[in-house]
């Protein structure tokens, strides 16, 4: 007689379990909040793994009083928890872009990270925000780091952040907080069309499921994964990068070499997902030649000087690691 197949267990206790395997005794943990499914659920895991996580949530001010009442309510999910919650918002209501209201979310985190002496970040992304994010990048025509998606840990300053909830899918956060019996807030913001995110995901994979005859959804998850395991490969290969690197060093590398060495280099000094034209004037600068400065965005620049590369804030200045 054959034997009988162990029962599969339930999304909620996986996801418990994922949790649970990154959970360190030195682990001072907060973890970004929005009230929705996904980071609701983090954060309950956390909480009853013991893990105290400290609450992070931040109101663009987009939505006016929805916005309002979703602190309220992360506010009070905290509270029955015994969390302590910290709350930020932005200085002026009304919609920006969304490349200007990731960098002021990042921008509290930072302060909050720092002033409540926290040492990790966890945040709630799934399988599908990082199909979602290797396809922009692919659209924007990004290197292989951006290629790579978000890695399950990365550094940030003086915090690491990690994403434990990598391996599951959208459908699957939901499936999980129904299991543990928890409620969320939906955020309308993630049916705006306006979004380049929300475009995507509600129109571009549809499209190409039907085209292609499968969800693309898996393949650029794995995609993201391959060219992580690459990205760490290429870190120990090029080894430590001196904050000036010396171009005759870097002239008789090969290119694919030349091009890893400025991306790290530059996320070194806090410039990161440089473009492939950026990359590509850099490698004019370590060329040789009349050319001796490269104009990067944000005002921020590389320029040689002698045999050395210097990168510039946007004042002109020497860059102190504080470019994003």
């Amino acid at each position: 007689m054959g034997q009988k197949a162990a029962p599969r267990k339930g999304t909620w206790a996986r996801v418990v379990e994922s949790v649970y395997r990154r959970i360190s005794p030195k682990s001072k943990i907060a973890v970004g909040i929005s009230g929705g499914a996904d980071s609701v659920v983090l954060a309950e895991a956390l909480c009853r793994l013991g893990a105290n996580p400290l609450l992070l949530h931040f109101n663009h001010r987009w939505r006016g009083r929805t916005a309002e009442a979703d602190a309220r309510w992360v506010q009070g999910w905290g509270k029955k928890r015994k969390l302590r919650v910290v709350l930020g918002r932005a200085d002026q209501a009304g919609r920006t872009g969304e490349g200007e209201a990731r960098e002021t979310r990042w921008k509290f985190f930072e302060k909050a990270m720092r002033s409540e002496k926290r040492n990790q970040l966890w945040l709630a992304h799934q399988s599908d925000d990082q199909a979602e994010t290797v396809l922009m990048q692919l659209l924007r025509g990004a290197g292989p780091e951006g290629l790579a998606g978000m890695g399950p840990t990365s550094a940030r300053g003086h915090f690491q952040v990690v994403r434990p909830l990598l391996e599951f899918s959208r459908a699957e956060m939901r499936q999980a907080a129904r299991e543990a019996g928890l409620s969320w807030r939906e955020d309308k913001t993630n049916e705006d069309p306006r979004s380049w995110r929300v475009r995507i995901r509600k129109k571009v994979f549809p499209f190409l499921a039907k085209t292609y005859g499968r969800d693309v959804r898996a393949a650029l998850a794995r995609t993201a994964e391959i060219l992580s395991g690459e990205t760490e490969f290429w870190k120990q290969e090029i080894g430590k990068i001196p904050k000036h690197p010396d171009v005759r060093l870097w002239r008789s590398k090969p290119v694919a070499w030349q091009r890893r060495a400025i991306r790290i280099w530059l996320a070194e000094q806090g410039f990161d997902g440089p473009n492939f034209s950026e990359v590509e004037g850099v490698r004019r600068l370590i060329g040789g030649g009349q050319t001796a400065f490269w104009q990067l965005r944000h005002g921020a620049g590389v320029r040689r000087s002698g045999s050395k590369l210097f990168c510039l804030n946007k004042m002109g200045l020497i860059a102190k690691g504080n470019l994003r």
